[in-house]
């Protein structure tokens, strides 16, 4: 047989069994969700966690609105208005520094808002980059082993043999496809490949990537979120503010004030020293600083010896005189960072340009000496130099002031996740307030 016919025969042959893998892989898949998808909210029974699978709202390929994002979103908040779920996990990633990239999970939670979803009712996951992911987490680290995955019904038929092999007891609720036969072509030929993916990854025996490790069950209604307490000390008495981080994100709000009506914010303070052009936008924001994952310029103040950054990769870090990396990389990690006037680094009260002697309510984010994020402010009018010394009495390690003064000490936060209502430091603002640190 010449060689060339030889080589066709095998070309022939390895595609001829590609295909059928192929086939095989798909319909293994199709068989184990028959008889778990359900398309009408009448007839699936409740549980009570359902998981959207993320995408973005506007489709990464041309830049158009994404019609898979709005049919998951509307059957999602359709399950939880029927009562069939009482939470709700939108799973997704941030690709904010992408071309037409979003924070998928925040775009998915004000989506369910808009359609009535209570916002305490809705848990953000940053770990959906993959299906895989998405799946694993509710066992591993939601404490989930009976769901219902909200997709488009091929993605759920994936998606469900995931959840088998992960020992999760798992019902589909099928969005609407939407029907232009471009995309439908498009997504499901993806699909195809990523059912083989699936059977490769399973004979690998590979593990999902989930940063966040910290095993939580949210459906436990009662959590605090927060705590408040007070210390006595020489020097004058604090007000404590100890967020619990498990689960919470940070971010910058500027140019607007946070509202006390958005239940989904924990905590919410001045950050950064502003000027007195409340029109100008970021520039009114002494320094460089990062919102929403961007970094913006700000104007020179001599006082931001120091800086705080946060970002799902990172966490919270101080940082202090050289920070301007610092930034960047909050940036580059779809986080949030300020810089301010540095009181305390690395366990000692550092050189300030603020009189010690100069007499206010003072306030700073520090970390404490369980490596711990705390807010204190003192409990009425001290000097500079007592307030940092009453922090350095609590063992504090890193504490950046935030700005105060009348207006900007406006503060409000809520104890527990179930808090419809919060609780105020002080409830007066300035109308035109440039920045805000909030914790969600």
């Amino acid at each position: 047989m010449p060689r060339k016919r030889k080589i066709l025969i095998g070309l022939l042959s390895f595609l001829l069994l590609g295909i059928f893998a192929v086939i095989i892989c798909d319909q293994i898949i199709v068989h184990t969700a028959e008889g778990r998808l359900y398309s009408n909210v009448n007839s699936i029974h409740h549980r009570k966690v359902g998981v959207i699978l993320g995408t973005s709202p506007i489709s990464t390929w041309n830049g158009r609105r994404n019609y898979y994002f709005d049919y998951r979103i509307k059957a999602g908040a359709e399950l939880y208005k029927a009562g069939k779920v009482d939470w709700l996990v939108v799973s997704g990633g941030d690709y904010r520094n992408t071309e037409n990239g979003y924070d998928e999970p925040v775009a998915m939670r004000d989506s369910l808002m808009k359609l009535g979803v209570d916002s305490t009712r809705i848990i953000l996951d940053y770990d959906g980059t993959r299906t895989l992911n998405s799946i694993a987490k509710m066992r591993d680290v939601y404490c989930q082993d009976s769901i219902i995955i909200i997709s488009q019904k091929y993605h759920n038929e994936r998606a469900l043999y995931q959840a088998k092999h992960f020992g999760i007891d798992a019902i589909g609720f099928n969005a609407k496809t939407p029907e232009r036969r471009t995309s439908w072509w498009r997504n499901r030929g993806r699909e195809v490949l990523a059912r083989v993916k699936l059977f490769i990854d399973v004979a690998q025996g590979l593990h999902p990537d989930i940063k966040e490790s910290i095993i939580r069950d949210f459906t436990n209604v009662d959590t605090d979120v927060l705590s408040v307490s007070h210390a006595k000390t020489e020097y004058g008495d604090l007000i404590c503010l100890r967020p619990d981080m498990t689960g919470l994100k940070m971010d910058m709000v500027c140019g607007k004030i946070p509202s006390p009506k958005n239940d989904s914010i924990v905590l919410a303070f001045a950050g950064a020293f502003t000027g007195t052009e409340f029109d100008k936008g970021h520039a009114n924001i002494a320094g460089d600083h990062v919102a929403g994952g961007k970094r913006f310029k700000g104007y020179y103040c001599k006082r931001n010896t120091g800086a705080f950054t946060w970002s799902p990769n990172s966490g919270a870090q101080f940082h202090y005189k050289n920070y301007s990396s610092a930034l960047d990389q909050a940036a580059q990690e779809g986080g949030m960072g300020f810089a301010q006037e540095m009181m305390i680094h690395e366990g000692k009260a550092v050189k300030t340009t603020r009189p010690l002697g100069n007499r206010n309510v003072f306030r700073a984010l520090c970390l404490d000496s369980d490596n711990q994020l705390v807010l204190y402010e003192s409990q009425g009018v001290v000097t500079f130099g007592n307030f940092i010394d009453a922090l350095l009495s609590q063992g504090v390690k890193e504490a950046l002031y935030t700005d105060m003064g009348q207006g900007w000490n406006y503060c409000f936060y809520r104890v527990n996740q179930a808090d419809t209502s919060p609780r105020y430091l002080h409830s007066i603002s300035l109308p035109y307030a440039s920045n805000f640190v909030i914790l969600k």
